[in-house]
C-alpha cells in the first residue's frame, strides 16, 4: 500500500475521507456544521466569479482572489476557503503556518475563522509530499481544476456518485475527463488522498513516467494507464523486498529513479547525458553545480545497475552498487595551470636520462577502467570541476574529436618508452560532467566546435533548494523552535533573493552571470540561531519585522556575504556609481515586496 505511515499523515487522510463524505456525497461543509456549502448552485457561483472570469494581472493571488470572490457572499467565500483547504492538504512544501494564514485570510472576508483545534488545522502541520515551487505558481489553474471536478461530480446521479466514491478507477476516469487534467498536480494528489491503496503519493506525471521507465523490467508492455502500471510495479517490488515498507521517495527505491536536478530543465539531466555522454552544468556561483554533478554521477551508475542487473539483483547488490558509486566517480579540479600535458600526455625525463612520453590523467584513467571487461562493469563518470578555468580546447587535445566518436581509436603524436605509438580511445561507458561558473568565463568564449560536443544545462538560483537546505541546516542545529514556525520567513527570504536576482539580471552594470546563488544565503540559518538565543521566545517575525523590513540575521547576510560579493563584481566602477548601485540593490533585498 502506498499510504504514508509517518506521524501526522493519518489526520490528512482523515480530512480527505471527510471531504469525500461530507462535501462530495452530502453537499455539506468541510469546516462548519449545518452549512451545506458544497451545493451545485454555490459551486456554479464560485465558478462564475473565479474560473469564468480569471484575473491575469500581476498582483498577488490573495489580492486578486479577494476582488473575485470577496463580495460574493458567505457561502461562496466559505466554499472558496474549503477549496483552498483541499489544495493545501497534500503538499509538504508549504508550512502549516502559511496554510492556516491563507485560509484564515479568505475566511475572514466572511467573518469566519479556522478553529485552531479543527482537524483541518491540525492536518496542515504535515504533508504527504512536496508540490514543488510550480504548485504555488500555478495555483489558480489547480484550484480551477478542483472546482470543475466538483461541478462534474455534482452532475452525476446519486447512485453513480456512490459507485465512483468507492472505485479508484472510476474516480480516476472522472478526474481525467477535466480539461488538461494530467498536467494538474492536484489531480495526482486527490487520487492518492482518496485512494491511497491504489495510487502512489506522487504528484507529478513526469515522476510517474520516470518510475515506470526505471522499473521497466517489471512492466510487461507500454502501459495505457500509468497508475495501474505503477501499482503492478509496487506489487512486484513488495515481493522482492517483503521486509521493507516501500516508498518511491525513500531508500532504496528513490535512488533508482529520482533525479534531483530535473526542476531546472524541461528534461532531466540523466536523460540528457544518457543521450550525449557529456554535459556541462553552468550558471552563477553558489548554485550547487558540483553537488548536482555528484548526484547526477550517482544516478548514472544506479540507472545502469538497475538496467543491467534487473530489479531483483539490483536490490540484492546494494553494497556492490554503493562501491561502484564510490570508485567509479572521478572528480578533477581544473585550474589555470592544468594543461594538455597533465591530461593527455607529456614529455618526461626517463630513468636513463633521456626523454620519453608518458600518458596523462585521461589515458591512465581509461586504462584502469578497461581492466574490467565491458559487460561486467558499471559506468564511470569524470567530473571536470570549474572547467572554464583552464584552456579547455588545448587541454582536451586529440580527445576533442573522440568525445563524439566513442570507441574509435586515434594515434597520438608521441611514442611510449618502448617506441610504440601511443593510442587513445574513449569508451562509451565513460560519462563526462563539466561545471562552469558564468562569472569566470562567458559561454560565448568557449570554442563553438567544443560547445557542440557537450549539452548545456543552466543551474540558476533555486528558491526551493534554498528552503530545503535551510530546513536541513536548521534541524541539524537542534533548535527548540519548530521549522514550521520559521518557514514562512525563509520563504520571504527566497522571495527577496529572487527579487534581488531579477534586478541584478536587468542591471546595466551587472547582468545574468552575476546573479546570487542560493548557497550564499545559507549563513542566515546560523545567524538566526544566534539571534534567537538558546531558548527562543519569539512567536513571529524571525527574519522580517511587521513592516516587511529585514531583521538582524538577514542584515548580517547582506553585510557579510552578499554586499562584499557585489562590491567585487562592481570593482571596475567609480566609487559613486558602485555605491549607488549597491544601495539600490540593498533596498530590493532588505525590504522585499512579498507576493503569493
Amino acid at each position: 500500500m502506498a499510504r504514508l505511515l509517518e506521524s501526522g499523515a493519518d489526520q490528512i487522510y482523515q480530512v480527505a475521507d471527510s471531504f469525500r463524505e461530507r462535501c462530495f456525497l452530502r453537499d455539506e461543509s468541510l469546516l462548519f456544521d449545518n452549512a451545506p456549502v458544497w451545493r451545485a448552485d454555490i459551486l456554479d457561483r464560485l465558478h462564475k466569479s473565479f474560473v469564468a472570469t480569471p484575473d491575469e494581472g500581476d498582483r498577488n493571488f490573495i489580492d486578486k482572489f479577494k476582488d473575485q470572490i470577496g463580495q460574493a457572499g458567505q457561502d461562496v467565500i466559505r466554499l472558496a476557503a474549503e477549496v483552498l483547504c483541499i489544495y493545501f492538504l497534500f503538499p509538504s512544501s508549504v508550512g502549516g503556518a502559511r496554510k492556516r494564514q491563507v485560509v484564515n485570510e479568505v475566511l475572514g472576508w466572511a467573518g469566519d475563522t479556522l478553529p485552531e483545534k479543527h482537524v483541518v488545522s491540525t492536518a496542515f502541520s504535515n504533508g504527504i509530499g512536496s508540490g514543488g515551487q510550480g504548485y504555488n505558481t500555478r495555483r489558480p489553474f489547480e484550484i480551477a481544476f478542483l472546482i470543475d471536478l466538483a461541478i462534474a461530480w455534482k452532475r452525476l446521479p446519486a447512485e453513480e456518485q456512490a459507485k465512483v466514491a468507492t472505485d479508484p478507477w472510476r474516480f480516476q476516469a472522472l478526474a481525467d475527463g477535466m480539461e488538461d487534467a494530467e498536467s494538474k498536480q492536484l489531480r495526482h494528489m486527490l487520487l492518492h488522498l482518496l485512494f491511497p491503496g491504489s495510487f502512489e503519493r506522487i504528484a507529478s506525471g513526469n515522476h510517474k513516467r520516470r518510475v515506470i521507465k526505471a522499473f521497466s523490467g517489471l512492466v510487461e508492455s507500454e502501459p495505457e494507464n500509468e497508475d495501474r502500471a505503477i501499482l503492478a510495479v509496487r506489487g512486484d517490488l513488495e515481493k522482492l523486498l517483503p521486509e521493507r515498507q516501500l516508498d518511491f521517495y525513500r531508500s532504496p527505491l528513490r535512488e533508482a529513479w529520482y533525479d534531483d536536478g530535473e526542476g531546472a530543465s524541461e528534461a532531466a539531466p540523466l536523460d540528457i547525458i544518457q543521450h550525449k555522454k557529456q554535459i556541462v552544468l553552468y550558471g552563477p556561483p553558489g548554485t550547487g553545480k558540483t553537488f548536482r554533478a555528484k548526484k547526477l554521477a550517482e544516478r548514472i551508475i544506479r540507472s545502469a545497475a538497475l538496467s543491467q542487473m534487473g530489479p531483483a539483483r539490483y536490490f540484492q547488490s546494494q553494497p556492490t552498487v554503493a562501491a561502484a558509486i564510490q570508485d567509479n566517480v572521478h572528480r578533477l579540479q581544473l585550474h589555470p595551470a592544468y594543461s594538455y600535458e597533465d591530461f593527455i600526455r607529456a614529455l618526461h625525463i626517463s630513468n636513463g636520462g633521456g626523454t620519453e612520453y608518458r600518458a596523462g590523467y585521461l589515458p591512465q584513467l581509461i586504462e584502469d577502467i578497461e581492466r574490467q571487461p565491458r559487460a561486467e562493469r558499471l559506468p564511470h563518470v569524470l567530473i571536470l570541476d570549474e572547467m572554464n578555468r583552464t584552456d579547455l580546447s588545448r587541454m582536451l587535445g586529440e580527445c576533442f574529436s573522440l568525445l563524439e566518436d566513442r570507441n574509435q581509436t586515434i594515434e597520438l603524436p608521441a611514442r611510449d618508452r618502448d617506441g610504440a605509438a601511443m593510442k587513445l580511445r574513449i569508451p562509451d561507458d565513460l560519462f563526462v560532467i563539466g561545471t562552469m561558473n558564468l562569472i569566470d568565463q562567458s559561454i560565448e568564449q568557449i570554442d563553438f566546435a567544443l560547445r557542440r560536443r557537450f549539452l548545456w544545462l543552466l543551474c540558476p538560483f533555486d528558491a526551493e533548494a534554498l528552503i530545503g537546505a535551510a530546513e536541513a541546516n536548521w534541524r541539524n542545529l537542534g533548535s527548540d523552535l519548530d521549522w514550521d514556525r520559521i518557514e514562512p520567513d525563509f520563504r520571504k527570504l527566497a522571495t527577496a533573493a529572487s527579487a534581488l536576482n531579477r534586478d541584478i539580471h536587468d542591471s546595466p552594470l551587472l547582468g545574468a552571470q552575476y546573479e546570487i546563488g542560493h548557497t550564499y544565503l545559507l549563513d542566515v540559518v546560523v545567524f538566526l540561531h544566534n539571534f534567537l538565543g538558546f531558548r527562543p521566545t519569539r512567536k513571529q517575525n524571525y527574519l522580517w519585522n511587521k513592516k516587511g523590513e529585514a531583521l538582524e540575521p538577514v542584515v548580517q547576510v547582506w553585510n557579510l556575504s552578499l554586499r562584499p560579493l557585489l562590491e567585487q563584481y562592481l570593482a571596475g566602477l567609480d566609487a559613486t556609481a558602485r555605491n549607488t548601485e549597491l544601495d539600490r540593490l540593498s533596498k530590493v533585498f532588505l525590504k522585499p515586496t512579498v507576493s503569493e
